[in-house]
């Protein structure tokens, strides 16, 4: 019997150490439980901050695109339109707070201002003028674009660029020939044109088969968007957006910044990349045109403008495409005539005269401020005539009893004449570039605007105390009667109306 008594309980040690395995699984699986919670939970996060981020950056560029169409519709000088003029300049946000002052519960960091950039696309060529217009225009769209292909492609004799570099096309070289892109391009467009386009057939190459394709019209405009290009035979990213970057050359390519950035193809670039080269390529096209290597198309062509080249915002390889006799010389002294002082309005403000076509505002107070006046930017008069044109471009003011410039070298009544039709000192339609980064979030908004007189804009009217009615109901009503000033008046309202031809959004990281 005390043998029996002495025997062990069975299982009682076992126990206990199942007991310590059982509490080791359940706080192995109560940690996995809890980094699980833990990483849905900042995933959840940051999806609220990037949807926080995108609607803050959907906003900030919403709000930089109608400051964009305001200061396009405020423009006092809408008779003429140059670099000198306020859309051309960089938007200032002074007093803006970004609803910093508003918040609660401790300080907030503003977001970085939105980004604008306003270009005209009168300073390009309209590729629609290849199949507008008699036949006589369409040859001579024709001939200008391909001028401007050899110079972007730098085969133009009349380049001087740095080491007098150009171009030589190889023996070996595929790519098409000027000729031939823009004979299909026509052919495409005038497809594009018709009811339907089936069975497309485009020849780029004698010793190739042809490139026949099924596509059916998808709107009434030939083309949306100059990316459509791509779609024509021959037209390739490296003739519209640059070289293209290839698996050996990232290989063997510099660490350097500024070496990889230039090889990146245009599709691999961020919003904010994007935005930026397109900045570069408007603000430094002058630098560029010196460059030996080829130049992107893209920068030089549109499809939304009226056809028309405005001669004070046209780069210099827009205008060098205008004639095969225009030399290089006569272009920098057109470049040069529009940054310098206008000398007719200089001897117009010591005399204290107005030039011609200047009428003065009845409805202006004489004793404000004048604005400072643009001197440098072509003026309808100076495409009047050849003598007024070469006078213009000399920068020369005619004394009484004087003669004025009769020539410019290199320069003649034919060169004149062959451009003339193509030249214009307003643009109507313009590109709205609004972008705005929040956080890791880029939202941008490009837009195309045609600018036409709003008929229905009505000017301020001096009010009968000597204040202005600034398009209200005649402020006797609401706090605002007849002892309303000047100052406390609303402003005039703008005379110029915005169309939209074109708008596309895009948002990434």
């Amino acid at each position: 019997m005390a043998e029996r008594s002495n025997r062990r309980q069975p299982g009682h040690p076992r126990r206990r150490g199942f007991a310590l395995l059982i509490v080791m699984i359940l706080l192995v699986l109560l940690a996995v439980l809890v980094f699980a919670f833990q990483r849905d939970v900042m995933r959840e996060v940051s999806i609220s901050a990037n949807v926080r981020d995108d609607l803050k950056a959907a906003y900030l560029a919403q709000m930089a695109l109608v400051r964009g169409q305001v200061i396009l519709r405020l423009d006092e000088h809408a008779d003429y339109d140059s670099f000198n003029e306020d859309w051309s300049k960089p938007a200032s946000w002074l007093g803006e707070t970004w609803g910093a002052e508003d918040s609660q519960g401790g300080e907030v960091t503003p977001p970085a201002p939105p980004k604008i950039q306003i270009a005209d696309e009168e300073r390009k060529f309209n590729l629609l003028s290849l199949v507008r217009g008699n036949e006589l225009q369409r040859e001579r769209a024709t001939n200008v674009l391909k001028r401007l292909i050899g110079i972007c492609r730098r085969e133009d004799e009349r380049l001087m660029l740095d080491g007098g570099v150009k171009t030589v096309r190889r023996a070996d070289d595929s790519s098409v020939n000027t000729d031939t892109l823009v004979r299909n391009l026509v052919k495409y467009l005038e497809e594009r044109a018709s009811e339907d386009s089936d069975a497309l057939e485009f020849t780029a190459n004698p010793n190739e088969k042809p490139d026949v394709r099924s596509m059916k019209k998808q709107t009434p405009f030939e083309m949306l968007t100059p990316g459509e290009l791509l779609q024509v035979e021959g037209w390739t990213e490296e003739l519209l957006y640059g070289p293209v970057r290839r698996a050996d050359q990232a290989m063997t390519s510099s660490s350097s910044d500024e070496e990889e950035e230039a090889s990146r193809d245009w599709k691999d670039l961020t919003d904010e990349e994007k935005f930026e080269q397109r900045r570069t390529n408007i603000e430094g096209v002058d630098q560029r045109s010196s460059d030996p290597n080829p130049l992107p198309l893209m920068g030089f062509i549109t499809l939304y403008s009226t056809g028309f080249i405005n001669i004070n915002t046209a780069p210099r390889e827009v205008l060098l495409a205008l004639d095969e006799k225009l030399t290089w010389d006569v272009v920098e002294k057109i470049l040069t005539a529009r940054e310098q002082d206008r000398q007719d309005v200089v001897a117009a403000e010591e005399n204290g005269g107005t030039l011609p076509e200047e009428e003065p505002d009845p409805n202006l107070d004489p004793n404000a401020p004048a604005e400072e006046e643009d001197k440098a930017s072509f003026r309808p008069q100076d495409l009047a005539n050849y003598q007024a044109f070469v006078q213009r471009v000399n920068n020369q003011q005619t004394q009484e009893g004087e003669q004025p410039a009769t020539e410019i070298e290199g320069f003649s009544e034919e060169i004149y004449n062959a451009m003339r039709p193509w030249l214009v000192v307003r643009s109507t339609v313009f590109e709205v570039l609004a972008s705005a980064t929040v956080g890791k979030v880029t939202h941008t908004i490009r837009a195309i605007y045609r600018r036409t007189a709003d008929p229905n804009a009505q000017p301020a009217q001096p009010a009968p105390d000597g204040g202005t009615d600034g398009g209200t109901d005649g402020g006797t009503d609401g706090g605002a009667g007849a002892g309303t000033t000047e100052e406390d008046a609303l402003p005039t309202e703008p005379t110029m109306k915005l169309t939209l031809l074109f708008r596309d959004v895009s948002s990434g990281n």
